[in-house]
């Protein structure tokens, strides 16, 4: 983990809307290292919390995949968000092994992309 990373933006694919999942492979040093796990749950990292939208689950990270484990939960959030290709989702460190994702405004990220 990067301890001075504290946020990243990333922008959502139309896979990612149709499979529920966030690409995180350009962000895992916002995460501890011991949260990345293997291909299946028997090889599960040490989970983290995530919250988004009314919901909060506890999950780790597939590592070889670069997503959070518990997809049902980002099905549920990009389903309340409205989220389709191309939107943006921000990812805060808000914890020592808690963090809050939320849909950003591309309007005040526009410098950035």
């Amino acid at each position: 983990m990067n301890e001075t990373l504290k946020a990243v933006i990333i922008e959502v694919s139309g896979g990612n809307v149709r499979n529920h999942h966030i690409n995180l492979r350009g962000a895992l040093g916002l995460f501890p290292d011991d949260c990345l796990g293997g291909p299946n749950v028997s090889l599960a990292g040490r989970p983290i919390r995530v919250s988004m939208g009314l919901e909060a689950v506890d999950t780790d990270i597939d590592e070889g995949k670069a997503i959070f484990r518990e997809r049902g939960a980002i099905r549920r959030f990009f389903e309340e968000e409205q989220m389709s290709e191309g939107d943006l989702v921000l990812i805060e460190r808000v914890g020592d092994r808690s963090y809050h994702v939320r849909k950003a405004s591309k309007r005040g990220f526009q410098t950035y992309l």
